[in-house]
C-alpha cells in the first residue's frame, strides 16, 4: 500500500488509506474524523494495523481513534481480538486499547470470559476507571458495590496473575470493600479466604481485621519466631543502627521506642521495604533479635545522613555507644542511592560520612577516615582518602557503595544475615518517638 492519496474523494477513500494517514501529522485529524465516521467498519482494519509490526502508525494514535473517536461500539471487536491474540506483544497492544474504554459495565461482564487475558484486562480496566487510590475521586455513576461483588470471585481465579490483579484492584476501591471482604473471611467460600485477608489488610490495615483474624495473625507470628532463621534484610533503601549487644530491651528503652510487638525477620523486612519507599516512614522500626552478638534496628528513622534525622541519629548512636561501648548507623541505597555511616565509641562520634550522586556528603562529615575506608581505596587501586593526591570524585564514587562492606567489617551487616547467623531471642516491630508527635503509621498487608 502506497502513501495516502489526499486527492481521493471521501467516498472513494478506504479505511486503510485513512489509517495510513494517521502517520502524517498534517493529515492526522482529518484521518481521525474519517475513521470515526466509519464506526464499526473501521475497527478491524485499525486492529490489523495495530498488530502490524512494520506499521509506521504510532500505537497510541490507533488507540485514540478506537477508544475516543469510535468508542464503545468497538468494544466487542477489541475483546475478540484480545482473546484471539497468540503472543505477549500482540496481547499487550490490544489490552492497552481494551482497558482504555472506561466501560465499567462491559468490563464486569468480561470478568467471566474464558480467556485469562481478557479477565485480567477487564479487571485492569475497572482499576483505571474506578480506583480511588492516591486521592482520586470515585467515578460518579458507578455502582461500586456491584463492581466489588463482581471482582471478589476472581480472588480464586485459576490464573494466578488474574487473581493477583483482582486483589490489587479491590485494594484501590476504597473502604467499601472492607465489609464484603470480612463476610468472605467469616463465611467463605474457603477458596477466597486467604486472598481476602491480604486485600482486607492492604485496604484498611490491622484495624480492618476482625478480632479473630488479628488473633490468628499474632498466633502465627508467635509460632514462626520460635525456630526462625535469620534472612538478609535488604530493603533497597536500607537504614539501620547496629549495637554489639543482645540487650534488645535496653536498646528499645534508650531509643524511646514503644509498643514493641513480636515480629519475624520476614515481617521486619516487609515493613522495612514498605516504609523506605516513596515517602520515608519515620514512625516505625524493626528491632532484630540478637544476631551474631549484635542487635540491629531497621528503618528510615535510623538514617545517619538524612537531613531530617542526622542530628537525632548522631545523638542516639552516641548514647548507645556510651552504654554499650560501640554503636553504628548506616544508610545504603543499592540502586545508586548512595551510602552513609556513623561510628561511635564510648560516647564519642569517631566518624560520620555520607556520599550519594546528588550530594558529596560534606555537610555530614565528622572525624577522620576509618582504616577500613582507606583499605577499600587501596583495594580499588585509588589513592586512599586523606592522602595527598586523593581524588574526591573517585572517593565519592567508591563511597556510594561502601556502607554494607564497612558494616560487615566493623560488626554485622543486615544484608549478610542468613541461615549461618546465630540468632538469640525474638525480633520486634516498635513505634518510634516520631510516631508520638506525628501519628502512628498506617498498617497494611505484609509478609509474615
Amino acid at each position: 500500500m502506497g502513501p495516502w492519496n489526499s486527492a481521493l474523494a471521501p467516498e472513494e477513500e478506504t479505511a486503510v488509506d485513512a489509517i495510513k494517514a494517521l502517520a502524517d501529522p498534517d493529515r492526522r485529524e482529518a484521518a481521525r474524523e474519517s475513521l470515526a465516521a466509519r464506526g464499526l467498519a473501521a475497527v478491524r482494519p485499525l486492529l490489523d494495523e495495530l498488530l502490524d509490526e512494520t506499521s509506521p502508525v504510532r500505537h497510541w494514535d490507533i488507540e485514540f481513534v478506537l477508544t475516543e473517536r469510535i468508542g464503545s461500539v468497538a468494544f466487542d471487536e477489541v475483546l475478540a481480538a484480545l482473546a484471539a491474540a497468540t503472543d505477549d506483544e500482540s496481547r499487550g497492544r490490544v489490552s492497552r486499547v481494551f482497558t482504555r474504554f472506561g466501560a465499567v459495565d462491559r468490563y464486569i461482564g468480561a470478568l467471566s470470559h474464558p480467556s485469562a487475558r481478557v479477565r485480567g484486562s477487564a479487571a485492569f480496566g475497572i482499576q483505571s476507571a474506578c480506583s480511588v487510590a492516591f486521592g482520586r475521586e470515585p467515578n460518579p455513576g458507578v455502582d461500586y458495590g456491584l463492581v466489588i461483588d463482581a471482582l471478589i470471585p476472581l480472588l480464586a481465579d485459576p490464573d494466578p496473575e488474574v487473581a493477583q490483579r483482582a486483589e490489587w484492584v479491590l485494594t484501590m476501591l476504597g473502604p467499601g470493600v472492607e465489609e464484603p471482604l470480612r463476610r468472605v473471611r467469616d463465611h467463605g467460600p474457603g477458596r477466597l479466604r486467604a486472598r481476602a485477608l491480604t486485600a482486607l489488610a492492604a485496604t484498611g490495615g490491622e484495624e480492618a481485621l476482625s478480632p479473630a483474624d488479628r488473633a490468628a495473625v499474632e498466633r502465627l507470628i508467635r509460632i514462626k519466631v520460635r525456630d526462625e532463621r535469620a534472612r538478609p534484610l535488604d530493603t533497597c533503601f536500607t537504614s539501620w543502627i547496629a549495637v554489639p549487644t543482645g540487650d534488645q530491651q535496653g536498646i528499645v528503652e534508650l531509643l524511646g521506642l514503644f509498643e514493641a510487638r513480636p515480629a519475624t525477620f520476614e515481617l521486619g523486612l516487609s515493613v522495612g521495604a514498605h516504609d523506605s519507599h516513596d515517602y520515608a516512614e519515620h514512625g516505625r522500626v524493626y528491632v532484630t533479635p540478637e544476631v551474631d552478638g549484635w542487635t540491629l534496628v531497621l528503618g528510615p528513622w535510623c538514617n545517619p545522613v538524612d537531613p531530617q534525622r542526622a542530628e537525632d541519629v548522631l545523638h542516639a548512636v552516641t548514647e548507645l555507644s556510651r552504654r554499650y561501648g560501640r554503636a553504628q548507623a548506616y544508610y545504603f541505597g543499592e540502586q545508586g542511592g548512595g551510602s552513609g555511616w556513623l561510628v561511635a565509641e564510648d560516647g564519642n562520634a569517631v566518624r560520620r560520612f555520607g556520599s550519594c550522586w546528588e550530594d558529596d556528603g560534606a555537610r555530614f562529615t565528622l572525624g577522620e577516615p576509618l582504616p577500613e575506608e582507606r583499605a577499600a581505596c587501596v583495594e580499588e587501586g585509588i589513592t586512599p582518602v586523606g592522602d595527598v593526591g586523593a581524588d574526591d570524585e573517585e572517593r565519592t564514587d567508591l563511597a556510594a557503595y561502601l556502607a554494607p562492606q564497612l558494616a560487615e567489617q566493623l560488626g554485622v551487616s543486615p544484608m549478610a544475615l542468613g541461615p549461618h547467623t546465630t540468632v538469640r531471642g525474638v525480633g520486634a516491630l516498635a513505634f518510634t518517638p516520631y510516631a508520638r508527635e506525628h501519628g502512628r503509621p498506617g498498617t497494611g498487608a505484609y509478609a509474615i
